[in-house]
């Protein structure tokens, strides 16, 4: 008796679009930011607090609780921002 192996074959997979891709919700990431940028106006988000003071996600939270980093100038959609010009005297950058 002969065997006989088939192969199947691979069923089309559908594209995910943005809204079907499951949101991961976590903490924050460190961002790209150059501290000369802090003469120019502009938001800051906490991924770039914790490149400019080089602390991870739950020291800058505990820092803000300490009140050693000023409140957010701003809270966007939930999150909080920072105006350059609250954050660029700790880095005694003077506009």
């Amino acid at each position: 008796m002969a065997i006989v192996i088939v192969k199947k074959t691979a069923t089309p997979t559908q594209a995910v679009t943005p809204s079907q891709q499951k949101r991961t919700i976590g903490h924050a990431k460190p961002l790209p930011f150059n501290k000369a940028d802090l003469l120019k106006p502009g938001r800051l988000k906490p991924g770039h607090l914790m490149t400019l003071f080089g602390i991870s996600h739950s020291t800058l939270y505990k820092r803000r609780a300490d009140g050693l980093i000023p409140p957010p100038d701003l809270k966007e959609y939930g999150r909080p921002l920072w105006f350059t010009s609250t954050i660029a005297p700790f880095f005694g950058v003077k506009g």
